[in-house]
């Protein structure tokens, strides 16, 4: 029996040392549209670095370092923000909120079923939910489009002082270079 219980130890902690080891969910990818002072042009891509002399940015679809551009602060316009796959979650949350709130209205309604063009709580819950979770959807669509913006406008002071805001969203936030 004390074999049993310190194995189940042993395995608990080992359990507990591999769940704590960095994997790629940990990892915040943020996207960033960058718009240029003297262009019209946006720089799109995720945000890879930050230092004090240039905002460093990788390709979105491969994070391949030999796509890395690196923008001049005093080229820089606005720093548009939004972390990947916010969008995403967004749509699902606003989702399981109208579906919730679809089953919710249907099931406190009262029955009507006795009625000619009535239905019960359950029929009422499934059609509440079929109209409302899409409309949930796109509500939570919406608040994941929104972007973070930074306003720079090729002023290297305004730069540094959102320095610590914009290493907080990098890939590699402590590079030093």
């Amino acid at each position: 029996m004390k074999k049993i219980k310190f194995s189940l130890v042993i395995f608990l902690c080992a359990t507990h040392l591999t769940i704590a080891q960095n994997t790629k969910d940990d990892i915040k990818v943020h996207k960033v549209w960058i718009s240029l002072v003297n262009s019209s042009n946006i720089i799109k891509g995720n945000l890879y670095a930050v230092d004090e002399n240039a905002v460093k940015i990788i390709d979105n679809k491969s994070f391949d370092l030999s796509n890395l551009q690196i923008i001049s602060p005093s080229q820089i316009e606005k720093i548009k923000i939004r972390r990947k796959g916010k969008v995403g979650n967004g749509v699902w949350i606003g989702s399981l909120i109208g579906l919730g709130v679809g089953i919710f209205s249907g099931l406190v309604s009262p029955d009507d079923s006795d009625k000619w063009f009535g239905f019960s709580p359950g029929e009422k819950a499934i059609i509440n939910s079929i109209f409302i979770t899409p409309i949930g959807a796109g509500v939570g669509a919406l608040i994941g489009l929104n972007k973070e913006v930074i306003t720079i406008n090729g002023d290297v002071e305004s730069y540094k002082r959102q320095l610590d805001l914009l290493k907080s969203y990098s890939l590699m936030p402590n590079l030093k270079e």
